[in-house]
């Protein structure tokens, strides 16, 4: 799917993307479906630590992603899902369980028009 915006909308995904976690996720996230749980694993074996990210005041652990808490992962799969950059679904369960939540791309490109 691609998504126009214009100017005045711009501000919605500005403060949905302006947090480096949330760019690391839409990367994680480019391989196909994940798992809540998938993810946080991935974020735990993230080796970098991102330097200079002051923009979350404190939601993200300014990258340093192996402290990262659930809550706050999830808070910002809401924020990316709030403005459709990913979505969530159920993938059926292997077992007899209930099906499992995952996350995935609901976009493939952003555009934005500046006239």
């Amino acid at each position: 799917m691609t998504k126009e915006i214009d100017l005045e909308n711009i501000g919605t995904y500005i403060k949905a993307l302006h947090c480096q976690i949330r760019w690391v996720l839409i990367d994680i996230l480019r391989d196909g479906p994940k798992s809540s749980m998938e993810i946080y694993e991935h974020l735990k074996n993230v080796s970098e630590n991102i330097e200079n990210n002051n923009q979350c005041h404190g939601m993200c652990g300014k990258g340093d992603f192996k402290n990262l808490q659930k809550p706050k992962l999830y808070y910002h799969l809401r924020e990316l899902e709030s403005v459709g950059i990913i979505k969530s679904d159920y993938k059926p369960s292997e077992s007899k369980r209930a099906p499992e939540k995952v996350w995935k791309l609901n976009m493939e490109k952003l555009t934005i028009n500046l006239k």
